[in-house]
């Protein structure tokens, strides 16, 4: 029997396992695993969860499924596990099935990080 695994490496990503399920990016960030292709993926956003259904996506979508309107008023930081976190434009591409996205954190333009 051919069993295969969230964790599997395949060689042809035309082979790639694709879960009929909402992945968990903080999860698998904190088991250490690359989220395969999945049928959505659940990431947050300054603390809230939100589910978007393509692997790829802009800064701009990140915030519209947030809800943060308009997406030009927010900075927009990746953070990545074991690294400091990096910022994302709205126009900037970010593939959800990265190994070690944990979350999102977007931040008024007129408030200043410290």
């Amino acid at each position: 029997m051919n069993e295969m695994r969230p964790s599997q490496e395949v060689g042809d990503p035309g082979e790639e396992e694709v879960l009929d399920q909402i992945v968990d990016l903080e999860e698998y960030a904190k088991a250490g695993k690359r989220p395969p292709l999945a049928k959505g993926y659940r990431f947050r956003v300054n603390g809230q969860p939100f589910v978007i259904h393509q692997p790829i996506v802009t800064g701009l979508d990140v915030l519209t499924v947030a809800g943060l309107l308009p997406a030009k008023d927010y900075t927009l930081r990746l953070k990545m596990a074991g690294a400091k976190p990096e910022k994302i434009g709205l126009e900037d591409k970010v593939d959800l099935r990265r190994h070690g996205i944990e979350k999102f954190k977007a931040l008024p333009r007129d408030q200043t990080e410290g």
